[in-house]
């Protein structure tokens, strides 16, 4: 359905922020016998384009006031634009009143100013759009008749439809209008969260805004159907990265790699973490990173097969080498690769290269649980220990080495899926032994594991992310040679179970912090 405009021209309205390829995209509407509007930075830069256009101010005959917050606030754009047909339009008196076809828009660069190390609250007040989402909503809402455009991405695809048709097809411009609701939905819970950032952890009511990154090879299991979503707002995190190679990723690689990184960040030393199906199966921190890997390999090498290798440092050439000669591996992740780990990975075109977004410490971050129709939210797990933190309830006090691989224990335990047991000398752990439904049960997976790939355990110290409530694991630790032991303390057995360390001759501390991961 068509409106009459005066001389028979269409008319187009543009306001955009981001001015890509819009020169372009204006000269090629005026081809196809368009009229544009356009506000003020919009109207200046397409006249020094030398592209025709009338100004807001000239079309509604009323000047930007309040220094431009209004200017396309007015009965003649957005009657121009809701106007469902000629009749209504007919309607109005004032025979000035015109259809508006297409309504360009993106939006103030909010999220950008806020994302500027200099930007204040006043510099974020001042980009809130008002006039852009009103009439992205507007055009959205007449979608019927009304083409809504926020993406320069998607100026070919609609100038392709007007050369071809004359103007563009219904299905179109209902795509660009769910484009434009998600774009102001989006918006909004932005603002709503920079309003309200941390004064308010658990809001009322929360707008998850999320953007579809890709699909996935499949889900959980290859009957499911996946993809991936980035959430943009309110929730913020450090799962960020960029693939560089190899073949699509799946929901399992994602969910270890997450596992992965989140437990090799918390290291400063090079470092490197093995994990398999979320739990990590070997970990160490060392002088290089090359080290650090084979010491973390040699934990678990049958458990590393076909796992996800995480570092905290920039990998070389001589540490992929030795990852690819002597293990299959999915994924590995780190801040960067050299150059020539590109060309070696080319031999391998299935293992894919992530490389990890730096950590934005600003924030607050969350995590999400989901249980069918229900979201847990929680703050994420990121509390550092020290060694100031660590209470010393024993006779035997731990030696400075013993403190620093106890407190290496810890941060791999929080990453274990409960109950864990981390057998560590060295910053390098010995065995790890996970999600059992008692706690004696991962000491001796633990301890299996060390046994198989012949580690030795005497000297070791070992981490717990729970407390003790019974003194079986303190037993099982003196027999297999612990030298000391950290737990977060806090059962009603804690008196019983350090005169058991005591007796035994043993060190323990209490973290005064529990880790459970489920």
């Amino acid at each position: 359905m068509v409106l009459r405009h005066h001389n028979s021209k269409k008319l187009a309205i543009i306001s955009v922020s981001d001015k890509t390829g819009i020169d372009n995209f204006a000269k090629k509407l005026i081809d196809n016998n368009y009229r544009i509007l356009s506000t003020g930075g919009t109207a200046d830069f397409l006249t020094s384009k030398r592209i025709n256009n009338i100004s807001i101010a000239d079309f509604t005959d009323f000047d930007e006031i309040l220094e431009g917050r209004v200017k396309t606030l007015h009965p003649k754009i957005h009657a121009g634009i809701l106007a469902k047909n000629q009749k209504l339009l007919d309607e109005i008196k004032n025979s000035s009143y015109m259809a508006i076809d297409l309504v360009v828009v993106n939006l103030y660069p909010f999220e950008k100013t806020i994302n500027k190390k200099n930007s204040t609250f006043n510099m974020a007040i001042e980009n809130i759009d008002i006039g852009g989402p009103t009439m992205l909503r507007a055009a959205a809402k007449n979608h019927q008749r009304v083409t809504v455009i926020t993406d320069p991405n998607d100026y070919e695809k609609i100038l392709e439809e007007i050369n071809r048709h004359g103007k563009t097809k219904p299905k179109t411009r209902l795509d660009m209008a769910i484009k434009a609701f998600e774009k102001t939905a989006r918006y909004d819970s932005i603002i709503c969260d920079y309003l309200n950032p941390n004064n308010k952890k658990f809001p009322e009511k929360i707008n998850i805004t999320m953007e579809k990154l890709n699909n996935l090879r499949y889900g959980e299991n290859p009957h499911q159907e996946a993809a991936l979503y980035d959430i943009a707002a309110p929730i913020y995190d450090n799962f960020n990265f960029e693939q560089l190679s190899g073949k699509d990723l799946s929901f399992n690689n994602i969910v270890d790699t997450e596992s992965a990184l989140a437990c090799v960040r918390q290291f400063d030393k090079p470092a490197c973490v093995i994990v398999k199906h979320a739990n990590p199966c070997g970990v160490s921190e060392s002088t290089d990173l090359l080290s650090a890997y084979n010491r973390a390999y040699k934990t678990d090498p049958i458990s590393a097969f076909g796992g996800i290798i995480a570092f905290n440092k920039i990998v070389d050439a001589k540490v992929l080498k030795k990852i690819l000669s002597q293990q299959f591996v999915e994924v590995i992740i780190a801040p960067g690769f050299k150059n020539l780990c590109l060309d070696l990975i080319k031999k391998k075109p299935n293992i894919r290269l992530l490389k990890s977004s730096k950590v934005k410490n600003d924030k607050v971050s969350y995590e999400l649980k989901s249980l069918g129709n229900k979201l847990l939210l929680q703050n994420k797990d990121d509390i550092k220990l020290k060694n100031s933190d660590l209470r010393f309830v024993t006779k035997k006090r731990p030696t400075k080495s013993q403190i620093e691989d106890l407190i290496f224990a810890f941060k791999v335990a929080r990453y274990v899926k409960s109950n864990a047991i981390v057998f560590v000398k060295n910053k390098k752990t010995l065995g790890i032994g996970a999600g059992q439904m008692s706690r004696i049960d991962s000491t001796k997976i633990a301890q299996m594991k060390a046994r198989r790939h012949k580690l030795s355990l005497k000297g070791s110290v070992m981490a717990s992310e729970a407390f003790f409530p019974f003194r079986d694991n303190v037993d099982l630790a003196k027999k297999i040679g612990v030298s000391s032991i950290i737990q977060p303390g806090g059962s009603i057995k804690d008196t019983e179970i350090i005169k058991i360390v005591d007796k035994h001759k043993m060190s323990m501390v209490f973290s005064g912090i529990r880790v459970f991961k489920h």
